[in-house]
This record gives structure tokens, C-alpha cells and sequence, in this order.
């Protein structure tokens, strides 16, 4: 299976299965969406938060929104992106 990388986290945690993903990650819980990824700094889709806000709160918080820090898990070897190149 292959994944794609996180645009919060940057790590390889959405899987690319399917033509349309609606994968939430694992790492920051951030749910893949399009729409928010190609207007980082809107508040619109399923996350309610804007793109640039969650990786923000990723850095500080390690995960997107805080009320889900309780849901993440950190990053495992397979997923790192110097794992991921080529």
C-alpha cells in the first residue's frame, strides 16, 4: 500500500488507495482534504480548523487541536519522511 505524506505532520500516514481519501491521521489527526490544502489559511472542511493553524498547533501541541491530543500516537520508523524518499 502506498501512502502519502501528511500536509500537517508531514509524515507518511494517509493511505492512497482509493481516488478520493478521507483519511484522518494517525499521528496529528488531521483528516486529508483538498479543498482545505489548496486554501491553507481558510477555516472550511471537515477539520474546522485552516491547514496553517493545525501546523502550527502541531509544532507546539503535536497534533492539530489540542482536544485531541488523547487520539494521536507518535510517528512510527515506516512512516518518517527519510524513510519515505525516492
Amino acid at each position: 500500500m502506498k501512502r502519502q505524506q501528511c500536509p500537517c505532520c508531514d509524515f507518511y500516514t494517509v493511505d492512497s488507495e482509493d481516488e478520493v481519501i478521507v483519511d484522518i491521521c494517525d499521528v496529528c489527526f488531521w483528516q486529508y482534504d483538498l479543498i482545505a490544502h489548496e486554501l491553507p489559511d481558510k477555516n472550511i472542511g471537515a477539520n474546522h480548523i485552516s491547514l496553517n493553524q493545525a501546523r502550527e498547533n502541531y509544532k507546539l501541541f503535536g497534533v492539530c487541536k489540542q482536544e485531541f491530543r488523547h487520539l494521536v500516537r507518535d510517528p512510527i520508523e515506516e512512516e518518517l519522511p527519510e524513510n519515505n524518499m525516492g
